[in-house]
């Protein structure tokens, strides 16, 4: 469809549109209604008046009405069939009448449409080298016959032919102009507003990032120094104790990282650079590890991954906080309970299903409701086209959750 239109352009037809959109039917009907006018009064004045020959008049004057409407599409060959047209109406006219001579009137009018739509849609230069030819052809008629007729009658109808197809002419240009200027002032405004959407919404996430480092990264960085220090600070730990405390600050101080990188982008959405490289396949060992601190972890079944997933680091990302959140949500809400992570490779999908145990003891309700998490995991899953289910198990009366997570192989 792009070709053909670009073939048509080539040959000066279905050029870009400078009209109006909602007002293209109203200009095609008043165009049709002036063509078919036009066409009656010509045929019919210069088969009376100037006794031009019935075929000539019949083809010329029906060329010259279909100039009118044929200059929305065509505006080159609307010029080039509306100055043959009328050339050959001047030539065939005869000059022993007592109507306007060498330009009948309706000529004029036509020609006047044709040059108002024609410098609408197209160069200024189209119109006025039709408008320049016609004159000159008219000129050169009156030249060669105009002994028989009074000098006065010729030049009048001349001059007032030149007028006002000239005024037709700058017309069309004028239109043209005011449109074009409309649409780029249009375009302007759409690219302010744009532009200030933009400008609000950094601002936006400037705010966000100060609130999140005044109050989420304040708290992460006093749990890491109460942790390290815990050891130092109070006597009498055991060396598990010690040991959980130290795995606490490493905790803390890998969400640090991860929140100072969500800072940054945050602050400056431009920049490429990120202080610290974002988790991926690699880490998924490490997270796993930590989780089983808490309570048992268990694996099965593998991925075998592509070389162009594991290099993947929106992929890699994704299945990572997938794993990070079911295993912080199966730690928050069943404390203790044993935990199931499967990865299942699928002729068409990769699918990773974390299912936990209910809880020896129920967790306390959260008072904010929660739920973010979950939505979170489902808008990068479904960024990358696929799906996510949370529900309860179905065949536990104890109550247990499970997450099932597919991703379309790529």
């Amino acid at each position: 469809m792009n070709d053909t239109a670009a073939s048509l352009r080539r040959w000066g037809v279905m050029t870009d549109r400078v009209l109006p959109g909602r007002r293209a039917l109203i200009i095609w009907i008043l165009a049709a209604a002036a063509a078919i006018s036009l066409l009656a009064v010509t045929a019919t004045l210069g088969a009376t008046e100037y006794r031009t020959p019935a075929g000539a008049i019949v083809i010329f004057a029906t060329m010259l009405a279909a100039a009118i409407p044929g200059a929305l599409i065509a505006p080159h060959w609307a010029t080039a069939a509306a100055v043959l047209a009328a050339a050959s109406l001047t030539a065939l006219a005869s000059p022993e009448t007592a109507a306007p001579w060498p330009v009948a009137v309706p000529t004029m009018i036509a020609l006047t449409f044709t040059w108002i739509i024609v410098g609408m849609r197209a160069r200024w230069w189209v119109a006025a080298s039709g408008w320049a030819l016609t004159n000159f052809i008219a000129l050169m008629t009156a030249s060669e016959y105009g002994q028989r007729v009074a000098v006065g009658t010729v030049v009048a109808d001349l001059v007032v032919f030149a007028s006002v197809s000239l005024l037709g002419v700058g017309v069309g240009v004028m239109l043209r102009n005011w449109t074009l200027i409309r649409a780029e002032l249009t375009r302007q405004q759409a690219m302010t507003a744009a532009e200030h959407a933009r400008r609000e919404a950094v601002e936006d996430k400037a705010r966000i990032a100060r609130e999140l480092h005044d109050v989420v990264a304040h708290g992460m960085s006093a749990i890491q120094i109460r942790a390290a220090s815990a050891r130092y600070r109070l006597t009498g730990l055991s060396d598990e104790a010690a040991a959980e405390f130290d795995d606490l600050a490493a905790t803390a101080r890998t969400s640090m990282a991860e929140m100072r990188t969500i800072l940054g982008l945050l602050r400056d959405e431009e920049s490429s650079v990120q202080r610290a490289p974002q988790p991926g396949f690699a880490d998924l060992s490490a997270l796993i590890g930590r989780a089983r601190d808490l309570a048992p972890v268990t694996e099965s079944g593998r991925w075998e991954l592509s070389e162009a997933e594991q290099s993947d680091p929106v992929f890699g990302l994704t299945v990572y906080r997938v794993v990070q959140e079911a295993l912080s949500n199966a730690a928050r809400h069943a404390p203790g309970a044993a935990t199931r992570i499967d990865w299942q490779d699928e002729p068409g999908a990769r699918i990773v299903t974390i299912t936990n145990d209910a809880p020896e003891h129920p967790a306390a309700a959260r008072s904010d409701g929660g739920g973010q998490g979950l939505r979170g995991m489902r808008e990068r899953v479904f960024a990358l086209g696929g799906t996510v289910s949370a529900s309860p198990v179905a065949d536990s009366a104890a109550g247990g959750f499970r997450v099932r997570v597919t991703f379309p192989r790529a």
